[in-house]
C-alpha cells in the first residue's frame, strides 16, 4: 500500500541552493517532480515544483497554471529529477491526463492555492517507483505538524540568487506561529494556510521562484515524510522579514482524497 512507500527517503544518508539552501543528495527527495510547459524543441520549461502523491498523482499549486491555461497538452510532468539539464537513468518526463484545479480558487486571491495533476498511464502505473521516485505521505485531515517538527524543509530548483539552479535544492525552514502571517499579510492570510521561513536576516531561507508549487515537508517522528505544505505565495527572494505562505495540506485531504481516491 502506499502508506508503506510514501515518504521514504532511501538516499539521503551522506547528509551534508534556494537561497540559503544546499545542493541535495542525489534522489534525495524522491517525491519531488517538476511541472513543465510541454514544448515543441523538447527542452521544457520549468513551471513550478510538485509532489509525487502516488504512481499517477501529483500535488502542486494552482497558481503554476493561471499563465498558460489548463489545457493538458501544454504540460508535462519530470520525475526523478537531479541535476536538470542531464538526462539521468531514473528521470521520465509523462504527459498529463487531467489537470484538477480547486474550485474555489480565484486567480486574484491566493486562498485554494492546490491543484492536483493526474499523469498518463493505467490506473496507478504511471510513474515507476526506484529509489528516486516515490511518493510523499499526505498528512491526516487537520493534522498539525508536532510542536517539534522542527525538521521541516523545502526543496526545488528556484532561485538561488543567479538564475535556476541546475541541481535540486534544499533548505530548512521553520513553521512560525500564524499571527507571524497574519500581522504581516492581514486578512491576505486565512485558515487553508501555513506560515514558514527564518526571520533573522543572516538565516534567510525562502524559496522564490520556480519552487512555487513544490513541497514543505516535515518528518513524522519515525522516519516518513508528510507534505504539509505546497509553496503559495509571499516569497520575496531573501527580503528580511517576509516569511512565506504555504497552502496547508492537511486543510484539503478529504478533497485531495475525493479526487485521486487515494
Amino acid at each position: 500500500s502506499l502508506s508503506s512507500v510514501c515518504g521514504l527517503r532511501l538516499l539521503h544518508r551522506r547528509q551534508k541552493r534556494i537561497i540559503g539552501g544546499k545542493n541535495s543528495l542525489r534522489g534525495g527527495w524522491p517525491w519531488q517532480v517538476s511541472l513543465r510547459l510541454k514544448s515543441s524543441h523538447g527542452d521544457g520549461r520549468l513551471l513550478c515544483g510538485a509532489t509525487l502523491l502516488s504512481s499517477c498523482w501529483v500535488l502542486t499549486a494552482a497558481h503554476c497554471f493561471k499563465r498558460y491555461g489548463n489545457s493538458t497538452r501544454n504540460y508535462a510532468i519530470r520525475v526523478g529529477d537531479y541535476h536538470t539539464l542531464v538526462p539521468e537513468e531514473f528521470e521520465e518526463e509523462i504527459g498529463v491526463q487531467q489537470i484538477v484545479i480547486h474550485r474555489e480558487y480565484r486567480p486574484d486571491s491566493s486562498d485554494y492555492d492546490i491543484a492536483l495533476v493526474r499523469l498518463q498511464g493505467p490506473e496507478e502505473q504511471c510513474a515507476r517507483f526506484s529509489s528516486h521516485v516515490l511518493p510523499a505521505c499526505l498528512p491526516l485531515w487537520r493534522e498539525r505538524p508536532q510542536k517539534t517538527a522542527s525538521n521541516c524543509y523545502i526543496t526545488g530548483w528556484g532561485d538561488t540568487g543567479r538564475a535556476y539552479s541546475r541541481t535540486l535544492q534544499q533548505a530548512a525552514i521553520p513553521l512560525l506561529p500564524k499571527r507571524f502571517c497574519e500581522e504581516r499579510y492581514k486578512g491576505r492570510f486565512t485558515g487553508r494556510m501555513l506560515c514558514a521561513g527564518n526571520l533573522h536576516e543572516h538565516k534567510r531561507v525562502d524559496s522564490c521562484q520556480g519552487d512555487s508549487g513544490g513541497p514543505l515537508m516535515c518528518e513524522r517522528p519515525g522516519e516518513s515524510w508528510v507534505v504539509y505544505g505546497v509553496t503559495s505565495w509571499g516569497h520575496g527572494c531573501g527580503v528580511k522579514d517576509s516569511p512565506g505562505v504555504y497552502t496547508k495540506v492537511s486543510a484539503f485531504v478529504p478533497w485531495i482524497k475525493s479526487v485521486t481516491k487515494l
